[in-house]
């Protein structure tokens, strides 16, 4: 237990960030091209995903950030407001994902500190947020979509040309897509534990703030990677289901393009560290490979896509405001 806290508090932050976790999983939509592929049937993913998100969360979370947003603000945010900004980008998460549309996380959460961050602005005329970062940011988000679509497009015709090109019978493809049905999984467990590590930091980075010792940080990723892996199980396959069925027709080998793009795409990007979005990599990725291979792609749902996608800064911003405002208006009530 952390020093000086009452048990009631961190009973109630325990409770935060588990539902935190809950809604950053209901949003994850890492198996969905296994889904679309026909690789393995929806409940089967899902507890694929459950799987990939506590083991990646045990492997590799440890490293887990300790603050939230703190390349965005030039002053750190005091407790209190973390978790204001946290609670109002898993509104917006939940929101999104109960419509079974997938959204990037790191979007909502930037939402969130943009319009608390503009608030105090604002209020206190001192300058808070990094103005130079969130340029940086901006950049980065339109150049995701670009890359992940081109990067997708190039890699399925590489496809086609080396295993596709020469006609062949049913017998041969119906064995190659067989075969790339089991890369495509191979390649979805390796990115999906990646996620899990990274995703748990934006579950539970509020509570490393809390429990600083490292003694319980094991213990605190078991709590997020849990609560990640319910929500997945649970809203979490209308937004498996969007993108697997609903943009374009996936199959293994279509399937792998998009999953390997992505990956390719999101390593180059950290090395060079710009910040790129997975969700919209992959979103985009998803696209790439059906106009690679001539297959439609339903121009409604991809309209709602970026429809939603474009609200997620505002609609996360106008949560966190909302909650702040609430908090604010309550606070005297809990001193």
């Amino acid at each position: 237990m952390a020093d000086g806290i009452p048990l009631l508090i961190v009973i109630l932050l325990l409770v935060l960030g588990f539902i935190v976790s809950i809604a950053i999983g209901c949003n994850d939509e890492t198996v969905s091209t296994v889904v679309g592929a026909r690789v393995l049937k929806i409940n089967g993913a899902l507890l694929l995903g459950a799987a990939l998100q506590l083991i990646g969360a045990q492997l590799l979370g440890p490293g887990v950030s300790k603050t939230i947003g703190s390349d965005m603000v030039l002053t750190p945010f005091p407790l209190d407001i973390v978790l204001v900004l946290v609670l109002g980008m898993a509104i917006w998460l939940f929101i999104a994902s109960i419509l079974g549309y997938p959204i990037s996380t790191t979007h909502s959460l930037v939402g969130a500190i943009l319009g608390v961050g503009l608030w105090f602005e604002v209020t206190t005329h001192a300058p808070l947020l990094n103005w130079a970062t969130l340029q940086w940011l901006l950049l980065s988000w339109i150049l995701g979509p670009i890359v992940g679509l081109g990067a997708a497009f190039g890699f399925q015709l590489l496809v086609r040309k080396l295993f596709f090109k020469k006609p062949t019978g049913s017998d041969r493809v119906h064995r190659l897509e067989r075969i790339f049905g089991w890369l495509l999984l191979a390649m979805v467990i390796i990115v999906g534990a990646s996620r899990g590590g990274n995703d748990v930091s934006k579950a539970v980075g509020m509570l490393v703030m809390v429990f600083p010792d490292p003694i319980v940080w094991p213990a605190l990723l078991l709590l997020g990677s849990t609560g990640m892996a319910v929500g997945l199980f649970t809203v979490g396959r209308r937004v498996v289901t969007t993108l697997g069925t609903r943009v374009t027709a996936l199959r293994p080998s279509t399937g792998f393009s998009a999953e390997a793009s992505m990956a390719i795409v999101l390593f180059v990007a950290t090395v060079l560290g710009i910040p790129l979005s997975g969700t919209e990599v992959l979103i985009s990725a998803v696209v790439g490979v059906g106009l690679a291979n001539h297959d439609p792609v339903k121009g409604s749902t991809l309209k709602r896509l970026i429809v939603v996608a474009l609200l997620t800064v505002p609609l996360s911003a106008a949560c966190a405001l909302g909650l702040l405002w609430l908090y604010g208006t309550i606070r005297p009530f809990l001193l």
